[in-house]
């Protein structure tokens, strides 16, 4: 109790100090110096709008910026009323105990003086901003506008941004004359044009043109720093001449162009590891230990472009080098190229191709929990093994065991919250080819290795007191890349087979009660093709991207058939190996963006929706493919299926985690993730979606999707959550917060507090 009562203490005496330094957020500014809260919007005079000029004002923009203690979302002109890092920093700083210590060091943070912010020195780095971007007369200049208290200013600044320079012409001078010739070759593609304006980034990116076009031709040596620009301002008034110059004096080996010579290819299984054999395949001589290489030599080399008595080409290195790194089976993968001979004349490169091979083995253990405050809570594990280059292909072999167990943790009606409620396990292996496995030769120039995959997978889910159900399942799929931010997979062939093991007195009620979610998990078969498409924003972008795509289709081909055969396409009962099979159409897709907000922070959006249609031989699509929210990925408030289809309900435990589902999906979430220090971070979330039925089953009330309840029949809730990045993934907790539920009338609704919270502890980001 003592202890208590010192902690109470303490804590209370922490909170006074707090509040206290709270009424002088400059108690710790030194004497002559000011804290800074923040700027002025900054004034623009003396220019013309354009997209030049708003490009340069976001270069300025960064240029100045500095945010202020307290700063909302890292705006340099906004800042909340509640700057509680500097408090906790005056509180704490002078203290000589451990906690109050790490309190500052955690919590705290220093005042942003005047002095650190230096405006004299930002409005110089700005102005040389409207110099390169051809405001060579533009000025900058700010002042510090005091505050009622004298410790405080804010800064305005002002930028005369003045004429803008545009080029007049552009010369390329004293390069050699077959590299002059691929200059004037490609002129159309220069990234200067005349009447452009003068800009500095353009004027590297031409560089850089150059560069990548040289040594594309086989100038193998030459780097872009052998060339500069020299900029007449003098000669055309308020205009630019740019001459493009090769330096005197570069080394003679950057002048000519270079051939491939010999080609080795050197396969280690560990690093420096000596090779004693060798083979020689295609002009090419592999070396390795042992009777015979560690992977056939063409599974490499189909994905080397550099062949010996070819020119070089910088882009057949970048091409080789990411496709042989995509592979997933080396750890190194290293090109040295080096002079047949030292000769003035020489112009002939050998290549040494270093590939030092990963552990065969990889072993993991993923893990995901999820539960509910007042509902039910439980763990899922995956325990996977996968081999490297299983059968010397470059292949890639795995296999997966996985296990899910939920248990009630408050008692329901039967008061039997200590026995397992549900559990679900499956096993699942995979075989993944460096290639496509097609019946003629790609020969198509894809940006990565493609893959063949081949799938199988068993799955049992065991609802107590319900049902035991098995779904087999394999796969034949494509995955290949038609750029460096495109992934395609093409899936011709999905089979899977659903069917009851076991079935219980209150599941057959339940069934004979709802003949639609009858017809939905009946024992089928399921033949479907898919398609998918994956973008994924280049990793140098600042605010990112992320969209996938699928559509699925399940058994037309085979009602055709049918059609073939004196059936009608609406005719149900038809059947395949002695059970029914399911006809839909399936479109699913995936929308996330990020902005970056600071340094460490961001803010993401994210949306999801689908759509399934049943028809022809099929009332109901699959119990497996329909859709469901709530859960640790979705509408965080609430567990998965307990909401929807519609404004539909069901005071039923038995009925509401077994008929919540629908063929519409539609889901938006809202999160700020603020880095709090080191490597924890927190979230505030706002989700919010729903599920509805295509059709009027009859005994959903509410369930189909209706236009005009959109809005009222989405499911709302927010929360808080805490990520601890460890770079390798990261661990996630969220506590989700119902605010409105399709099936009550009003905005809040909820009727009890507790009842409407979720916990879900998970593994990696939610989108």
């Amino acid at each position: 109790m003592k202890i208590r009562n010192k902690f109470c203490s303490y804590s209370v005496s922490v909170l006074v100090i707090i509040l206290l330094c709270a009424c002088s957020s400059t108690s710790k500014v030194p004497e002559g110096d000011r804290l800074y809260i923040g700027m002025e919007k900054i004034k623009y005079e003396n220019y013309e709008r354009n997209e030049h000029s708003l490009a340069t004002q976001e270069e300025i923009e960064a240029a100045l910026a500095a945010a202020p203690n307290g700063a909302l979302f890292g705006s340099s002109y906004y800042r909340t009323p509640f700057p509680y890092a500097l408090w906790i920093y005056n509180a704490f700083s002078d203290s000589k105990g451990g906690l109050g210590k790490w309190m500052a060091k955690s919590f705290g943070k220093k005042p942003v003086l005047m002095s650190w912010v230096n405006p004299e020195l930002r409005a110089s780095v700005a102005q040389q901003v409207l110099i390169a971007h051809g405001y060579f007369r533009g000025k900058v200049s700010y002042q510090e506008i005091k505050q009622r208290n004298p410790k405080k200013a804010k800064i305005g600044y002002t930028v005369d941004m003045g004429h803008l320079f545009q080029i007049d012409s552009l010369a390329y001078i004293n390069f050699p004359e077959s590299a002059d010739s691929l200059i004037q070759a490609t002129r159309l593609s220069a990234k200067i044009k005349n009447g452009d304006p003068f800009d500095v980034n353009a004027l590297e990116a031409e560089r850089t043109r150059l560069t990548n076009l040289f040594r594309n031709h086989g100038y193998y040596y030459y780097q872009s720093g052998y060339a500069s620009y020299f900029a007449d301002t003098v000669t055309v008034p308020g205009k630019v001449l740019l001459h493009f110059q090769m330096a005197d004096g570069i080394p003679e080996n950057a002048q000519h162009k270079w051939y491939i010579g010999k080609v080795k290819l050197q396969l280690r299984k560990k690093f420096m590891e000596p090779l004693r054999d060798s083979i020689t395949r295609g002009g090419v001589t592999v070396y390795f230990n042992g009777k015979r290489p560690p992977i056939r030599p063409h599974v490499i080399l189909k994905n080397v472009q550099v062949r010996p008595g070819s020119p070089y080409r910088y882009q057949d290195y970048l091409q080789s080098a990411d496709k042989l790194s995509s592979m997933g089976l080396f750890t190194m993968v290293d090109f040295k190229y080096a002079p047949k001979d030292s000769t003035k004349d020489g112009d002939t490169l050998d290549l040494a191709l270093n590939c030092t091979f990963d552990k065969p083995y990889d072993f993991y253990v993923e893990t995901n929990m999820k539960g509910k405050t007042s509902g039910s809570l439980g763990p899922e594990v995956v325990v996977g093994l996968t081999k490297r280059n299983a059968f010397r292909g470059g292949e890639k072999l795995d296999i997966k065991l996985n296990g899910m167990y939920e248990w009630q943790t408050s008692h329901g009606d039967d008061n039997d919250g200590s026995k397992i409620h549900s559990y679900e396990y499956g096993a699942s292996a995979s075989l993944e080819l460096p290639r496509l496995l097609l019946p003629f030769k790609d020969r198509h120039p894809w940006y990565a290795t493609p893959s063949t995959i081949l799938k199988v997978s068993s799955d049992v889910l065991n609802r107590r007191k319900y049902f035991k159900r098995h779904v087999v399942s394999g796969e034949f799929t494509y995955r290949f890349q038609s750029s460096a931010n495109s992934v395609h997979e093409l899936s011709p062939l999905v089979l899977s087979y659903e069917y009851m093991k076991h079935t219980t007195d209150t599941f057959q009620v339940i069934m004979s009660e709802n003949p639609y979610l009858l017809r939905a998990m009946e024992d089928q078969f399921v033949p479907k093709m898919r398609y998918s498409y994956t973008y994924t924003s280049p990793t140098t972008y600042k605010n990112p991207i992320y969209w996938n795509f699928v559509i699925s289709e399940a058994s037309n081909l085979l009602s055709l058939g049918y059609m073939a055969a004196g059936k009608k396409w609406g005719q149900s009962g038809k059947k395949m190996f002695k059970n029914p099979y399911a006809q839909f159409v399936k479109l699913e897709t995936d929308f996330s963006k990020s902005w970056a907000i600071g340094e460490h922070s961001s803010f993401v959006a994210h949306a999801a929706g689908g759509v399934i249609w049943s028809y022809g031989n099929s009332l109901a699509a699959p119990y497996s493919e329909q859709f469901y929210v709530g859960g640790a990925n979705s509408i965080r408030a609430f567990t998965v299926r307990s909401l929807g289809p519609g404004s539909y309900h069901t005071d039923s435990k038995g009925m509401s985690y077994l008929d919540q589902t629908g063929d519409i999906k539609i889901v938006g979430n809202l999160e700020y993730r603020p880095r709090l220090f080191g490597n924890l971070y927190g979230a505030v979330f706002l989700d919010a979606g729903n599920i509805w039925a295509i059709h009027d089953d009859n005994y959903r009330e509410g369930s189909k999707l209706e236009m005009k309840n959109l809005l009222k029949e989405m499911a709302l809730g927010t929360g808080v959550g805490i990520r601890y990045d460890l770079d390798y993934f990261v661990i996630r907790l969220d506590w989700g917060i119902g605010l409105h539920v399709p099936y009550k009338s009003g905005f809040y609704n909820i009727a009890k507090f507790k009842d409407g919270q979720s916990i879900h502890l998970a593994i990696g980001y939610p989108f």
